[in-house]
Order: C-alpha cells, then sequence, then structure tokens
C-alpha cells in the first residue's frame, strides 16, 4: 500500500487573523459534567470563512484562546469532518496552524474544520509568555468541550472527530483515548513523539505512570503512531531522556500496546511507504474484525520534532481510511 503526499502549496502567509469571539460556559466551573455542557456564546464576530479566526473561552474564570479554521467550502447543514491540533509542551496553538504543518492548507483544500487550542500557561513561565503546557487532567472535559462547542455551531460530522499531537500534545492524545466518555466521540488519532509511559528520577520512589486505555475503560480508535530515531526527548528505544529527569518506556511498547488496545493480537500487517519520506519504517497493523488500524512509523533521523516532510498528507490519507466512529 502506497500514501501519496501531495505536492506542497503555500498560501496561508496570506491568512489574516480575525476578531475575537467570546464564549462562556453557562455550568461555571471546570469539571467532569454528568450531562452534555450547554455553552451561552455572545459572539462579537462570527468566524469567517477561508481566515484563521481566534476564540477566547471562558470557563468560570479561567480564559482559553483557540484558534480556528472554517473552509471557503463550508456550508451549514453539510456536515464536515473536525480536526483538533495541538501543540507540545512550552509552546503555543501557533506551532500548529503554522504553514510549514500544512493542517490549514489541508483544511481548506479536504473541506474539514480545524482547531487549534492552547494549553493551560506552564507554572514556571514568565507572565505573559506563550508557553503552554496539556498535563493538568482538566484538558481532558477541556476538550469534551470544544467538542460540543464546534458541534452546536457548526455542522460536524459526528463520526468524523480526529486528533493530532506533537509531543505534551500527543500525550493528551493518548489521555483522551484512555477516557470513556470522549474516546466514544473520536474515530482516530495521529502523533508524533507522543510519552505514553514514564517514571521520573526523583524521587527514586515514583511510581510508572502508565497511559493504559484498555484498564481505564476507553473505546478503541485507530492510531498513526510517529517516532524519530533520533529523538533524545523521547528515545525510541525507551530509557532515559535527555535530561535523566525520567526513564521512558519504548516506542514499540506503545505500539504494542495499542494493537492490544485494538484487539490486534494476530491480526494483520504489511509494510507502507510514506511517498516521498522513503526513509521512514512503516507498518500497518489491521483488526480484521472491525477495520480499526495502527500505523508504527519511525522517522531513522527525525528529532524531537515535527518532521519536515509532508506528514500532514500522510495524515490525512489515514483519517480517510480508519473506520469512522460508531455513535451510540
Amino acid at each position: 500500500m502506497r500514501i501519496i503526499i501531495p505536492k506542497y502549496k503555500s498560501w496561508l502567509a496570506t491568512a489574516t487573523l480575525a476578531a475575537i469571539l467570546i464564549a462562556t460556559f453557562a455550568n461555571g466551573a471546570l469539571a467532569a459534567p454528568t450531562a452534555k455542557a450547554e455553552p451561552a456564546i455572545t459572539q462579537q464576530q462570527a468566524p469567517q470563512r477561508g481566515t484563521l479566526s481566534i476564540i477566547a473561552i471562558l470557563i468560570g474564570l479561567v480564559r482559553r484562546e483557540v484558534a480556528l479554521y472554517v473552509p471557503n467550502s463550508y456550508q451549514p447543514g453539510a456536515a464536515v469532518p473536525l480536526v483538533f491540533a495541538l501543540h507540545g509542551d512550552g509552546g503555543d496553538a501557533s506551532k500548529m496552524y503554522d504553514p510549514e504543518k500544512r493542517i490549514v492548507e489541508y483544511a481548506e483544500s479536504r473541506s474539514f474544520i480545524a482547531v487549534f487550542p492552547n494549553g493551560l500557561p506552564l507554572p514556571t513561565a514568565p507572565v505573559g509568555s506563550h508557553d503552554y503546557y496539556w498535563g493538568d487532567p482538566v484538558n481532558v472535559d477541556f476538550m469534551n468541550r470544544l467538542i460540543d462547542l464546534m458541534t452546536d455551531n457548526f455542522t460536524i460530522d459526528s463520526r468524523r472527530i480526529y486528533f493530532i499531537g506533537f509531543s505534551g500534545g500527543a500525550k493528551l492524545c493518548y489521555r483522551l483515548a484512555a477516557d470513556p466518555a470522549i474516546s466514544a466521540r473520536i474515530a482516530a488519532i495521529a502523533t508524533v513523539a507522543g510519552d505514553m509511559g514514564s517514571k521520573r528520577i526523583d524521587p527514586p520512589t515514583s511510581p510508572w505512570e502508565i497511559i493504559d486505555p484498555i484498564a481505564s475503560g476507553g473505546i478503541p480508535m485507530s492510531a498513526l503512531l510517529l517516532q524519530g530515531g533520533e529523538d533524545m526527548k523521547q528515545p525510541a528505544v525507551g530509557g532515559f531522556g535527555k535530561d535523566f529527569d525520567s526513564i521512558k518506556t519504548s516506542f514499540q511498547a506503545k505500539v504494542d500496546s495499542w494493537r492490544l488496545f485494538l484487539g490486534i493480537h494476530d491480526g494483520t500487517s504489511n509494510t507502507i511507504m510514506f511517498g516521498e519520506a522513503t526513509s521512514v519504517e512503516a507498518i500497518q497493523y489491521t483488526n480484521p474484525a472491525n477495520g480499526l488500524l495502527v500505523i508504527s512509523a519511525l522517522d531513522p533521523a527525525l528529532p524531537h520534532k515535527w518532521p519536515e516532510w509532508n506528514f500532514m498528507g500522510v495524515i490525512w490519507d489515514f483519517f480517510e481510511r480508519a473506520p469512522v466512529r460508531q455513535l451510540r
């Protein structure tokens, strides 16, 4: 099987930022809701099609900024896929809507709505900086509420909601997959360099922190997992990260955990090609009973960063081939 990567087309530089929207959730402080959170929205200006817009969401007293791209082809009443892109810790949403990631480009050409949330400010970051992180558990419910906000205000194909994540954003994707409520709403994820299991060195008695979607009752979904062979922060073989502050599980352990999550004990597997990224070693595992997929992809020369080759082309091809979410 060959995944074709379209030729790069740079156009996002012409995009502008629209006025800010303010969305206030009626049920106050961020906590796991017992029912769907119904937001009350006050709008200064609706997001314009073909324009990268910034919205501000108030949950209780916490203000969260989210970037949003609605393609020119969007028409109310015609359902479109929804894609969330989560930045790495220490960054912000702009890292994911950067033209080099090509996510906005694909949102326009493939007609899906792209959402780029910010995490919470890093506690150690200077005031006013744009260093955010995803480690706080409230972010699981935050994503659930963002899905509510989008489905309430746009015509979304709820069978085709996807998450993309890098580093800390990838780790949050795994946490979402492990959560019984929100995992039931996600069709597939695609990640780069995410930590699914680690142990802090200080203190030496720190327990292993393992994200196990089977143990926590997550609903299985397809996953495209990319790892860099030169990643010193999240080593492919596992062991100490470059700062020697924690021990990481290996990339293969992550892949095998996901195979077990999808019930692919003896499922079919085959080597696939990543188009122009000929050095990537990729294996696809398939559950023949339901079609769920796991793609293990190792880029031998990739450090702890998003690849320079067109990974978004691979991601979108994967999302289109993965089974849609069966709604309950």
